[in-house]
């Protein structure tokens, strides 16, 4: 549960509808390989998408201030947030007032993503989701921060 500490200490699973993470799986995406991925509109405080690829036993997860890049060359601001168990790829619904992330959680897109390449600063995947397709780049801005880079790129 190590991989979900960030996860489990920002929430009450008494008083929320997020699921509990029951362990971390233990699979992995190599490059050349296919993962799952998820994208959640979120309307929390400020409305967002939330970007979760299916990764080292988790969901890696990106807060997406202005929703995920449509066309060739667009770029967008992507967060790093806590990994979150697999169980939240098909969480949608409303998490209460007073609860961390508290709104509406609706799922925006899903579908499979090939790893083309991973490294700490750089991920590359294609998309192949229900609304969303195509090569996406994810850079990290700062060895220090949280802050990517998500582009579209074919």
């Amino acid at each position: 549960m190590k991989k979900l500490t960030g996860y489990t200490e920002k929430r009450d699973f008494s008083r929320s509808p997020e699921p509990e993470p029951e362990k971390p799986g233990t699979g992995t995406v190599h490059p050349g390989a296919e993962g799952r991925f998820v994208i959640q509109e979120h309307h929390a405080r400020r409305l967002h998408w939330d970007f979760r690829l299916e990764m080292d036993g988790v969901l890696k997860s990106w807060a997406l201030p202005k929703g995920p890049p449509r066309e060739k060359g667009e770029r967008r601001l992507a967060v790093e947030v806590e990994d979150h168990p697999l169980e939240y790829m098909n969480f949608q619904g409303v998490i209460p007032e007073g609860n961390y992330g508290a709104g509406e959680v609706i799922i925006w897109d899903r579908g499979l993503y090939a790893l083309l390449e991973k490294k700490p600063e750089k991920i590359k995947v294609v998309l192949k989701g229900k609304r969303l397709e195509g090569a996406f780049i994810l850079i990290r801005k700062s060895k220090e921060e949280n802050n990517w880079l998500i582009i579209k790129y074919q």
